[in-house]
């Protein structure tokens, strides 16, 4: 399969296309980044595969949750190539690339949490299990504050029930914040720290192919590029921002 993905819902733009032998890969910077190096990187990255619009089987993008500006980008420039080329889009939840990512690195893991930063002091966080060739949603993704994430039940009160690996690329402070929560709850897991890669796109996008049943099953978008988003609410305020600098009086005590 051919395809050229798109995965900017962090603060790391990632790029690749894939010709069937080969894949491209690009990583840089995102969020305002992005919009000026997203469409030439792509159009470089198909050049040097020798990959043409009209020869690819689908642009892949990730569509949410994540950075509100890197969602909107994605989806703007999946919809111009596609509308321009006729070209069909395939979307993807963005914690699942972060899981097949993971996964990527970590392959002796078929269970996956993984967690994202959503800023404001809060994560998107979702989880995932590889069955086979496929991936199974065992907590579809949710916006969430870091003290109130917890182990899937499903995977708890599993018999014979193994290690599952916490995907997160949040800072050091909101990781910490997860480990002790989870080991609080004495889950059995190991951390890696990750961005979800265009790499991962395309494996996805492999997966899809080889059985569209797959769509139903992760809510994959085949329509027009639509970002999911999970909160409407972009940046706190001044006041807001003061408040959650101050001292809790109560720690005080």
């Amino acid at each position: 399969m051919k395809f050229l993905a798109i995965e900017c819902s962090t603060d790391t733009l990632s790029l690749a296309a894939s010709n069937h032998l080969e894949t491209w890969l690009f990583e840089g910077p995102g969020g305002s980044h992005s919009s000026s190096v997203l469409v030439p990187e792509c159009l470089r990255g198909m050049a040097q595969l020798d990959l043409h619009f009209d020869h690819l089987d689908a642009i892949l993008y990730g569509k949410g949750p994540g950075s509100f500006t890197g969602l909107r980008t994605a989806c703007s420039v999946a919809q111009g190539f596609a509308f321009a080329n006729q070209v069909p889009t395939l979307g993807f939840d963005t914690l699942l690339v972060l899981a097949q990512s993971a996964y990527q690195v970590q392959p002796q893991f078929s269970k996956i949490l993984c967690a994202l930063d959503a800023r404001m002091g809060q994560l998107y966080v979702g989880a995932y299990e590889k069955t086979d060739q496929n991936w199974r949603v065992i907590q579809s993704p949710c916006l969430i504050d870091p003290d109130a994430i917890r182990s899937p039940l499903a995977w708890t009160h599993a018999s014979g029930s193994s290690a599952f690996l916490l995907a997160c690329n949040a800072s050091s402070t909101l990781q910490a914040q997860l480990k002790e929560t989870l080991l609080h709850q004495a889950a059995d897991f190991e951390f890696i720290q990750i961005n979800p890669r265009a790499d991962a796109l395309i494996e996805l996008g492999r997966a899809h192919h080889a059985d569209p049943s797959l769509a139903v099953h992760l809510q994959t978008s085949g329509n027009l590029p639509t970002p999911l988003y999970l909160r409407d609410k972009v940046a706190q305020t001044t006041v807001e921002r003061e408040l959650a600098r101050a001292p809790n009086p109560l720690q005080t005590l």
